[in-house]
C-alpha cells in the first residue's frame, strides 16, 4: 500500500481535519476523551523521530531529537511504508512517543497509522510560510503547558528549539484542554511552504 491509496481508504477521517480553518477551530479536546488516561502522567521518552529528509527544518529537528536518543526515520516520500515497515518494526522494540515535522500528507498519515499502535495526537504545530517569502507563521496546539513552545519558535533556530521543547514536554493533565498559540520568525532557508510538527504518545 502506498501513501496515495492509504490516503484513499482513510479519506473520510482526514478530510475534515485539511479543511481551512478546522485544525484551530475545533482545537478544544479534552484529554480524557482523547484517550489519555491516569498511567500516562509518566513522561515516556521520544523514542522515534520521522522527518521529509527534502526540507533542511526536517533535518535539523530530526538531528536535534537524535541528540537526545530517538532514532531518526526518513519518509523517502512514503510515510505509509514507513508505518508498515521499519518503524513498526523498532516502535515494538523500543515504546515511546514518536515526534515528527513533516509535509501535511505525512503527518495525516503518521496520525491514522499512530492510533493503530495506541498513540495520541497530544500537540501539533503548523509552520505556514505562503503568505510570505521571508516570514514563517507558526501555529502551536498542545493539551500540555506550551510556554517553553512558545519560546521555542521565538528564534532563527526554531526547528531545534522546537525539538529540544518537545523532548522535555510533560505528560498530559487528566481533563487538560487543548490550548493555542502563535509567533512569527523568519523563513528559513528551502522551507517549503508549510510543514507540520506533531507529537503522539
Amino acid at each position: 500500500m502506498n501513501r496515495r491509496d492509504f490516503l484513499k481508504g482513510a479519506g473520510a477521517a482526514i478530510v475534515p481535519a485539511a479543511l481551512p480553518g478546522a485544525l484551530w477551530a475545533s482545537a478544544s479536546p479534552v484529554a480524557a476523551a482523547a484517550g489519555v488516561s491516569q498511567s500516562s502522567q509518566v513522561t515516556a521518552p521520544i523514542t522515534a523521530v520521522v522527518f521529509d529528509e527534502r526540507y533542511p527544518d526536517c533535518q535539523i529537528f530530526a538531528d536535534a531529537l537524535e541528540r537526545h536518543g530517538a532514532k531518526a526515520f526518513a519518509t523517502n516520500q512514503d510515510a505509509v511504508q514507513l508505518w508498515y515497515g521499519p518503524l513498526r518494526i523498532y516502535l515494538a522494540e523500543h515504546p515511546g512517543r514518536v515526534a515528527g515535522l513533516t509535509t501535511y500528507a505525512d503527518f495525516s498519515v503518521s496520525r491514522a497509522c499512530g492510533r493503530e499502535l495506541k498513540l495520541t495526537k497530544i500537540y501539533e504545530g503548523a509552520h505556514d510560510g505562503r503568505r510570505s517569502r521571508t516570514e514563517l507563521a507558526h501555529r502551536l496546539s498542545t493539551i500540555v503547558h506550551d510556554e517553553e513552545l512558545i519560546a521555542a519558535v521565538a528564534g532563527d533556530s526554531w526547528a531545534a528549539q522546537l525539538a529540544n521543547a518537545l523532548h522535555s514536554l510533560p505528560a498530559p493533565s487528566v481533563g487538560g484542554s487543548a490550548r493555542l498559540a502563535t509567533a512569527t520568525t523568519p523563513r528559513s532557508a528551502g522551507h517549503p511552504g508549510y510543514l507540520n510538527s506533531w507529537l503522539l504518545s
